[in-house]
């Protein structure tokens, strides 16, 4: 029994993840870099179809930027989690591939996520189902503008990411002597003992 309650901890528990946060910052690098591209290939009256193709690299890469931080975010979470998060660290990254199931997809994860760092306490955040409204915009903005679509979305991915952070260090500031004691195991091998009936003490009257 003793045991079940140790392991009942630790599930319970987490633990100080090994990897770091991701560098989010390097994505505005790619939504800087479409900004500067669309001016300069109208400035220069550059082929349109060599444009669009180039471009369409930026944007690309600044998606798949995107999945690296997915992947690294929920690597954290279940190395907080000791393995017991819901998501891998390659399905919350490879789901988003899934034509139509994606846009169901940018609200589960951070629906799940948001549920996870709220539910702990440490740290308060944006609920899951608005994280996804804004995931789902900033495709949406792309469309219109490539660069402002992905600086929106790195936006949003910068705001999850520094929440999680805020989480771990408060899970390194949590030190041994702050978790709760272990109940003494011997109090489940034998039976409390009734303590003894404490002998009344009559004082004698005093002679007059």
């Amino acid at each position: 029994m003793f045991t079940s309650i140790i392991n009942t901890e630790q599930e319970t528990t987490e633990q100080v993840p090994r990897s770091s946060p991701p560098w989010v910052w390097i994505g505005f690098l790619f939504a800087g870099l479409f900004f500067v591209l669309e001016i300069a290939f109208v400035i220069m009256d550059v082929d349109p179809a060599v444009m669009t193709l180039i471009l369409t690299l930026v944007v690309l890469g600044g998606w798949i930027y995107f999945l690296v931080c997915v992947h690294r975010i929920h690597k954290i979470l279940n190395e907080l989690a000791r393995n017991r998060y819901p998501y891998t660290p390659g399905e919350a990254a490879g789901r988003h591939f899934i034509p139509f199931y994606n846009f169901v997809w940018v609200f589960k994860w951070p629906g799940e996520l948001s549920r996870y760092i709220n539910g702990k306490g440490r740290v308060r955040m944006l609920s899951g189902g608005v994280l996804g409204t804004l995931l789902l915009l900033s495709l949406f903005v792309r469309f219109v503008d490539g660069a402002f679509g992905m600086a929106f979305l790195f936006g949003v991915t910068m705001y999850i990411s520094a929440k999680v952070n805020q989480h771990v260090k408060a899970v390194k500031g949590i030190t041994a002597d702050q978790l709760p004691p272990l109940p003494d195991p011997r109090i489940f091998s034998r039976p409390v003992e009734s303590a003894a009936p404490v002998a009344e003490i009559v004082k004698e009257p005093s002679a007059g």
